[in-house]
C-alpha cells in the first residue's frame, strides 16, 4: 500500500483525528498516517474558535480539503479566511483546493456529501466519537421499527428553536400531545442511539432542518424514518435527489402551517394512509445513491485530489 499522510485541523471539539470516517475511507486504499509537521493532505473545517489550530493551517503547504456539515460553502476564491454568517453562527473558512460538502456544486474540485452519508456504518466500526452510533448499512431499510406498536403521537429533538420548527411544534400541540426532547426542553443528552429509542414510540417525528438550502440534508430526516417514524421534514424539493419523497411529509410541498397539519392530522387518523408512507423506504428502490458510497468518494480522491 502506498503511504498517505493526513492532518486535521479546525473540526469540532470532539472529533476524533483517529476515528473518523476520511482516515477509514482512506485506509481501504493507502497505508495511512496522522503526520501533523508534513502532512500530504490537510482536512480542515469551519473553524471553531481554535487559534492554534488556525497557525497550523497557515504554515502547511500540501493541498487542503474542506469538510463541513453546516451549512456553510467551501472558499474556492479567497486566499485567506473568510467569515461566513450561517444560520445563529459565525464561522471562519479558510481557502482549500478540494471541498466535500452539502452543495449541489458544479465546480470539479468540489464533491458533494452531505452529513446523512456519515452517519451509515460503512467500515463496520459502530460509532466514532461523534456521532457516537452509526446504523449498519443492511438496516438501512429494513423499517425494524415500523412494527412496533405506537401508542404516541409525535416528538421531535432539537436544540435550535427555529421559528418555523417551533410554529410547526405549537401547532401540532394544539391537535394531540407532541414531546419536545433537547435544550429549549431541558431533558436530553447527547446520542444518536438514545434518539433512536425515543423516536421508535412515536408514530411521526417532527424533524425540521436548522435552514432550507438545496443540498443541506442532515442526520434529522434520515434518523427520523430509519427509528421507524414519519418525518414531517421542512427542506427544498431537490431533497428527493438524496431520498424517497414519498416516505415522509415535506412542508415544502404545503401552501401554509395549517395545510401541512391538517395532512399530518388526516395520516393519524386514517390507517391506509398511515401504512401508505410506512411502507415506503427511505431510498429509491431501496437503493442509496451511487456516488454516495465509499468506492465512489474514495475515487475522487484517487483520479482527482490525489492526481
Amino acid at each position: 500500500m502506498k503511504r498517505l499522510k493526513i492532518h486535521f485541523v479546525d473540526f469540532w471539539p470532539n472529533f476524533n483525528k483517529g476515528d473518523n470516517y476520511f482516515l477509514h475511507l482512506l485506509s481501504q486504499e493507502f497505508e495511512v498516517v496522522l503526520d501533523e509537521k508534513d502532512p500530504d493532505l490537510l482536512f480542515f473545517s469551519v473553524g471553531y474558535d481554535n487559534k492554534n489550530e488556525r497557525s497550523a493551517f497557515a504554515k502547511h503547504r500540501c493541498k487542503k480539503i474542506f469538510y463541513t456539515g453546516e451549512g456553510v460553502s467551501a472558499n474556492f476564491e479567497n486566499t485567506e479566511p473568510t467569515k461566513v454568517r450561517n444560520h445563529a453562527q459565525t464561522y471562519n473558512v479558510g481557502p482549500c483546493d478540494y471541498a466535500f460538502t452539502f452543495d449541489f456544486s458544479e465546480d470539479c474540485r468540489h464533491y458533494r456529501l452531505p452529513v446523512w452519508v456519515l452517519y451509515i456504518d460503512w467500515f463496520k466500526k459502530g460509532g466514532y466519537g461523534n456521532p457516537s452510533y452509526l446504523l449498519p448499512l443492511d438496516d438501512i431499510n429494513l423499517n425494524a421499527y415500523i412494527a412496533q406498536p405506537k401508542h404516541k403521537f409525535c416528538a421531535t429533538v432539537f436544540s435550535n428553536p427555529e421559528r418555523q420548527r417551533m410554529e410547526a411544534f405549537n401547532k401540532l400541540s394544539e391537535y394531540k400531545d407532541v414531546h419536545g426532547f433537547g435544550k429549549p426542553f431541558g431533558n436530553w443528552s447527547e446520542g444518536e442511539l438514545m434518539k433512536y429509542n425515543i423516536l421508535k414510540e412515536y408514530k411521526f417525528s417532527l424533524c425540521f432542518e436548522n435552514q432550507n438550502r438545496p443540498g443541506y440534508y442532515t442526520e434529522k430526516l434520515f434518523h427520523a424514518k430509519t427509528a421507524g417514524t414519519i418525518p414531517i421534514y421542512f427542506s427544498d424539493k431537490r431533497v428527493s435527489n438524496d431520498f424517497n419523497e414519498r416516505s415522509f411529509i415535506n412542508f415544502a410541498d404545503f401552501v401554509s402551517m395549517e395545510a401541512l397539519v391538517a395532512h399530518v392530522k388526516e395520516v393519524d387518523r386514517r390507517d391506509d394512509l398511515y401504512k401508505q408512507y410506512t411502507s415506503e423506504p427511505l431510498f429509491k428502490k431501496n437503493k442509496i445513491n451511487a456516488e454516495f458510497y465509499p468506492s465512489s468518494v474514495l475515487r475522487f480522491f484517487k483520479e482527482t485530489i490525489l492526481q
